[in-house]
């Protein structure tokens, strides 16, 4: 009788550098080497296997970047935005923070960081969507359900997570559904009041309400690696559809 098939490993440019299968032309998952020397050897393959295939995009990118979408989400490491929206070079202009917040217009702790990116990609490259991504068991989430009591010996973690209150506000008034984890609500919710909060500035307000900009909300379960997308009629986040909507004619 015959084996069943193996599954076969997975694409060695996103698996992470702990999952590759050893061979002996890298040294990547050696034991013996310095995390330093891990990064400096996956930069090498990068070199060697895929810079030769990117170098034609880079050279058109080079002076000049035009990405559609800014995709704000959490610093997780978990979290590759290139890989759950299948984008590459020059596709989203990305912010990282802890628990992909965004501070609210005239905020009593500023953070001019996420405003900043924000202004960049409206004003000057003409963003046409703004997506706040969450995902499932966020650390940043986990410390504002138990208190901060966790985190509190961590000055600029305490006072950041302070733009998180909003989110922990809404979901303490809200009604708890019986099937869904607290940790897992809290982290859509976050979702839903990020969005909310960038419409705390008045002058990107002007553009979503006129419908220059559309915001986005979209959350990453980890442990089925499906995103979901949040539908404001519905107030709900639902699965991707299988398919896009058509556009509508304009004749």
């Amino acid at each position: 009788m015959s084996q069943p098939a193996k599954t076969p490993p997975p694409a060695r440019w996103w698996a992470p550098w702990s999952n590759r299968r050893r061979r002996p032309e890298t040294e990547l998952d050696a034991p013996e080497m310095s995390p330093a020397n891990v990064l400096l050897n996956g930069v090498r393959e990068y070199h060697g296997r895929t810079a030769p295939l990117v170098r034609p995009i880079m050279a058109e990118l080079a002076m000049e970047q035009k990405p559609q979408h800014l995709f704000i989400t959490c610093v997780d490491s978990r979290i590759v935005p290139n890989i759950i929206t299948a984008s590459g070079p020059g596709d989203l202009f990305i912010n990282r923070n802890v628990g992909a917040l965004v501070p609210r217009h005239g905020s009593r702790t500023p953070d001019d960081s996420v405003a900043a990116t924000v202004e960049y990609a409206v004003n000057v490259l003409d963003i046409k969507t703004i997506t706040v991504c969450g995902h499932s068991n966020c650390g940043a989430m986990a410390a504002l359900l138990a208190g901060g009591t966790e985190v509190e010996h961590l000055e600029g973690l305490s006072r950041w997570l302070k733009h998180g209150n909003h989110s922990l506000a809404r979901f303490l008034a809200e009604d708890q559904p019986g099937d869904e984890q607290p940790l897992a609500r809290l982290c859509k919710i976050n979702v839903m009041q990020q969005l909310d909060n960038l419409l705390t500035y008045p002058w990107l307000r002007e553009r979503v309400e006129s419908g220059d900009i559309e915001l986005v909300g979209l959350y990453l379960d980890l442990g089925s690696a499906t995103v979901e997308v949040f539908d404001p009629a519905g107030g709900a986040f639902v699965p991707v559809p299988d398919e896009a909507p058509r556009s509508r004619s304009l004749t």
